[in-house]
């Protein structure tokens, strides 16, 4: 059975402490990792944005089970720099059609 998880990645370091070349150095692995889950039709969304003091960011995958949820985030270049939690996502409703960034993961 098909299962949704939501991983969320936040930084270890706060704001205030951040090196943000941390992060932008890895972006180019963050990328091409995404473009892995997507070829592999597993990937149902993703995007960043913070915590009120830490960098973040989410992806959402499709997976049968937390084990393999953890095997296909174990290669998220970014828990270099901060950690991830993975929670089960019950969708009731899910409108996920906006693609205005998607040549980022196809380009």
């Amino acid at each position: 059975m098909t299962m949704y998880y939501a991983i969320i990645w936040r930084a270890n370091e706060p704001d205030e402490t951040f090196d943000a070349t941390q992060f932008e150095d890895r972006l180019p692995r963050l990328l091409e990792w995404l473009r892995e889950l997507k070829a592999k039709n597993v990937l149902v969304a993703c995007g960043g944005g913070g915590f009120e003091t830490h960098m973040g960011g989410l992806t959402v995958v499709r997976a049968s089970s937390a084990t393999e949820a953890e095997a296909l985030v174990s290669g998220d270049p970014m828990l270099e720099i901060g950690t991830h939690e993975i929670f089960e996502w019950h969708v009731f409703y899910a409108d996920l059609v906006d693609h205005a960034a998607v040549e980022k993961l196809t380009g």
